[in-house]
This record gives structure tokens, sequence and C-alpha cells, in this order.
């Protein structure tokens, strides 16, 4: 099922405010959050509430998909810093997956990318 998460209430996808979209989803041990639009301090806490929620279950993976983020900032960056702190601290690998164009940026220049793991990462080196 596909959500749309504010700060304030959960609509369907249809009604989308302002903010991000956010598609939970895995199975079993595994969890993988589909993050979709542009993640900046007005809606990073949205990430930051479904990271929580995904991590809360200690899953053994967390695979977030990034393919679908066209722009995040500093706060955003942030949040991810955070959940793979939480990660690590409860033996779950977290993984960023489809990072490209400005958030791949962001991470290359900033060189912030060795703290996580990025899936393909070897090929974008």
């Amino acid at each position: 099922m596909r959500v749309h998460l504010t700060k304030l209430f959960t609509t369907q996808v249809g009604e989308m405010a302002d903010g991000i979209d956010i598609v939970p989803g895995g199975s079993g041990m595994d969890k993988s959050i589909s993050i979709e639009g542009r993640i900046t301090v007005s809606n990073s806490s949205e990430m930051r509430t479904a990271l929580a929620r995904a991590l809360f279950t200690k899953p053994a993976n967390l695979s977030v998909d990034l393919s679908a983020v066209s722009y995040i900032d500093s706060s955003g960056v942030a949040t991810l810093i955070e959940a793979a702190r939480i990660a690590r601290g409860q033996h779950t690998r977290m993984i960023l997956d489809g990072i490209h164009d400005q958030p791949r940026y962001f991470f290359e220049i900033t060189h912030l990318g060795g703290l996580f793991d990025i899936a393909g990462q070897e090929a974008h080196t």
C-alpha cells in the first residue's frame, strides 16, 4: 500500500500535500522503504518517522530506495546518518539504493558516502 505521510496525518497518494512519498515494504527479516520527492528540512521528519518504524522491528536488512529522490538537503542527510547509527547499534544492515543526480553529488562532495552501505557504489566511483 502506498501512503503519503505528512507531519499531521496520513492520506492516500491521490491527496498529496507538500511532502515526500514513502512506500514501506519487505517481508520477514528484511524491510524496505522507497522514498520519492525532494527531501528538505520541512519534510525530513516524515522520513525519520518511516525509518524509525522500519528499524523498530530490528530487521536483518533495511533497504532504502532513493531512486525517486530528486533532491536532498543537509537535514535529509542528517536523518539518514541518524538511522544508520541506530541500524548499526542493533546489527541491522541499512543499504541505500538508487542514489543519483543531486543526492549522489551531495554524498560525493561531502565525503559522507563512506558512512553508508550504498548499493552499486563500485560502479559509480
